[in-house]
Protein backbone atom coordinates (compact mmCIF):
# COMPACT_ATOMS: atom_id res chain seq x y z
CA UNK A 1 0.00 0.00 0.00
CA UNK A 2 3.04 2.67 0.52
CA UNK A 3 4.17 2.03 -2.64
CA UNK A 4 0.69 3.04 -4.34
CA UNK A 5 0.48 5.91 -2.08
CA UNK A 6 3.82 7.05 -1.98
CA UNK A 7 2.96 6.92 -6.07
CA UNK A 8 -0.33 9.06 -5.75
CA UNK A 9 1.25 11.76 -3.72
CA UNK A 10 4.51 12.29 -5.56
CA UNK A 11 1.91 12.95 -8.81
CA UNK A 12 0.91 16.00 -6.70
CA UNK A 13 4.59 17.30 -7.14
CA UNK A 14 5.17 16.82 -10.83
CA UNK A 15 3.98 19.83 -12.81
CA UNK A 16 3.59 17.92 -15.74
CA UNK A 17 1.12 15.29 -13.94
CA UNK A 18 -0.09 18.81 -12.59
CA UNK A 19 -1.00 20.59 -15.49
CA UNK A 20 -2.55 17.43 -17.18
CA UNK A 21 -5.20 17.10 -14.24
CA UNK A 22 -5.77 20.51 -14.63
CA UNK A 23 -6.42 20.69 -18.89
CA UNK A 24 -8.43 17.83 -17.77
CA UNK A 25 -10.53 19.71 -15.55
CA UNK A 26 -10.93 22.52 -17.48
CA UNK A 27 -12.22 20.06 -20.65
CA UNK A 28 -14.82 18.29 -18.20
CA UNK A 29 -16.02 21.92 -16.91
CA UNK A 30 -16.35 23.44 -20.46
CA UNK A 31 -18.29 20.08 -21.67
CA UNK A 32 -20.61 20.73 -18.62
CA UNK A 33 -21.43 24.36 -18.80
CA UNK A 34 -21.90 23.90 -22.70
CA UNK A 35 -23.93 20.83 -22.06
CA UNK A 36 -25.71 21.89 -18.88
CA UNK A 37 -24.15 18.63 -16.71
CA UNK A 38 -22.82 18.57 -13.88
CA UNK A 39 -18.59 18.00 -14.02
CA UNK A 40 -19.16 14.46 -12.98
CA UNK A 41 -21.53 14.03 -15.63
CA UNK A 42 -19.00 15.59 -18.27
CA UNK A 43 -16.23 13.41 -16.84
CA UNK A 44 -18.08 10.36 -17.07
CA UNK A 45 -19.18 11.49 -20.67
CA UNK A 46 -15.48 12.52 -21.46
CA UNK A 47 -14.61 8.40 -19.90
CA UNK A 48 -16.84 6.85 -22.20
CA UNK A 49 -15.69 8.59 -25.27
CA UNK A 50 -12.06 7.71 -24.64
CA UNK A 51 -13.01 4.32 -23.95
CA UNK A 52 -14.35 4.01 -27.40
CA UNK A 53 -12.25 5.80 -29.47
CA UNK A 54 -8.85 4.44 -30.53
CA UNK A 55 -5.57 6.71 -29.79
CA UNK A 56 -6.12 7.81 -33.53
CA UNK A 57 -9.65 9.43 -33.36
CA UNK A 58 -11.58 6.42 -35.01
CA UNK A 59 -14.68 4.37 -33.28
CA UNK A 60 -13.71 1.18 -31.54
CA UNK A 61 -16.90 -0.47 -32.30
Amino acid sequence: MSVLHGGLLSGLTDPKFMAEIAERTRIAEHIAAQMGVTVAEARAALRAFEADTSSDGHTLH
